[in-house]
């Protein structure tokens, strides 16, 4: 047995093992322990992803042709990975309850079948799946009411924490990844629409973050770089202990209030419902088009596709900026709470609320600020309408 002690706050954690492997949610900072409480008041997990603008030290054609083969090869070692762990997993119903998972190890048998990945991705890839299978066991192997999930080409390939750097080379990031037997540079896109990103980028390379996992997938026909990391949290301001309450509106987006109810901030996105709306109705249109003669693939099968990916940016976009203007306001008022109320949903019923508040819970989080939603929409609310449904 090994004890392992939190350098910041002292509680203490035994391991049955005397090996160094560290509780779960514990990490190590310069040789020190840190519980998960204490690091979580210290960073926060950030992604930030920038499209890729060129290889360095390879042409597009070849640098294309490794990433198609690592997509191609993490496709298949999923699927592989999640039926290997479906047929060896226990099924019995003898004492009317579902039992433990056993334990497996699929990595040696992954490595020969798949000895295109580098070790390190497919060790990351089995840990991805092993806890993705664990989510999903209970409706898979037990009620029956889910499928085992299916990976499709092209999926994001995987670059460990240790697979990956990236340092600013002039203003521009420049990204150094084990992709397949060798190591590639790439560079990434820059300029004032990506400052945030740079910021974040600025801290890895500084060493003032603690990186994570690296994903290179495709978006459209653009090669994406996702880089996860624990961004250094900006100290709290001193706030006053006052609640400002943001609610939706029959006639607005988004209203605030104090405690006397006396309105202070509106934002009211009329953008969102007309948005919407020629959504509904171009979806609507072509869903009538789509007769037994267009099938099996209708002619505008690609600009729907487009034309739902579009929409789903615009939604995006929109949750983003009216989340920040929330959370800034309160800064700049210095309010120590946020209490969202999203009951009233009348002005648009099928704007994507649930990620709004996550939204705002986490950029209030970011910002040192307690975030209540208690007051939740009752269940038997309108279901949001999915962006790409038909």
């Amino acid at each position: 047995m090994k004890t392992h002690t939190c350098s910041k706050c002292a509680v203490t954690r035994t391991m049955k093992s005397d090996t160094d492997r560290l509780p779960r949610g514990w990490k190590r900072l310069d040789d020190k322990e840190i519980c998960g409480d204490c690091w979580r008041k210290m960073f926060v997990l950030r992604a930030v992803s920038i499209p890729v603008v060129s290889p360095l030290d390879s042409s597009w054609d070849e640098f294309g042709a490794k990433l198609r083969e690592q997509w191609g090869l993490v496709t298949r070692a999923s699927n592989w990975m999640l039926t290997q762990m479906y047929a060896r997993d226990d099924h019995s119903r003898d004492k009317g309850k579902l039992q433990p998972m056993p334990a497996m190890y699929l990595y040696p048998e992954a490595r020969p079948l798949f000895s295109g990945l580098p070790s390190q991705t497919c060790a990351a890839l089995e840990q991805a799946i092993n806890l993705k299978y664990r989510a999903r066991r209970y409706e898979i192997v037990w009620t029956a009411t889910a499928s085992l999930p299916t990976y499709r080409y092209p999926s994001p390939f995987p670059v460990p924490k240790q697979g990956w750097s990236v340092v600013l080379e002039d203003g521009c990031p420049i990204v150094s990844a084990r992709i397949g037997d060798e190591r590639i540079r790439f560079r990434l896109r820059s300029g004032h629409q990506f400052r945030r990103q740079l910021t974040a980028i600025k801290q890895i390379s500084a060493g003032e973050a603690e990186r994570g996992q690296m994903d290179l997938y495709r978006k459209g026909r653009t090669v994406m770089c996702k880089m996860v990391a624990w961004l250094p949290r900006t100290p709290a301001e001193a706030r006053i202990e006052d609640t400002l309450i943001v609610r939706t509106d029959a006639e607005s987006l988004l209203v605030a209030v104090n405690l006397k109810d006396e309105r202070l901030w509106v934002y009211h996105a009329d953008q969102a419902r007309k948005w919407v709306a020629e959504h509904t109705k171009r979806l609507q249109r072509l869903s009538d088009d789509t007769k037994a003669e267009a099938r099996p693939v209708p002619a505008f099968a690609e600009r729907r596709k487009a034309m739902a990916a579009k929409f789903r940016d615009r939604m995006d976009s929109l949750t983003h900026q009216a989340s920040a203007m929330v959370v800034n306001y309160a800064k700049r008022r210095k309010f120590a709470r946020i209490r969202y109320d999203d009951h009233m949903r009348e002005f648009c019923p099928s704007f994507p609320w649930a990620t709004l508040k996550a939204k705002l819970a986490d950029k209030a989080n970011v910002a040192g600020i307690e975030f209540d939603a208690s007051a939740d929409a009752p269940e038997t609310a309108e279901a949001e309408v999915k962006p790409d449904a038909v």
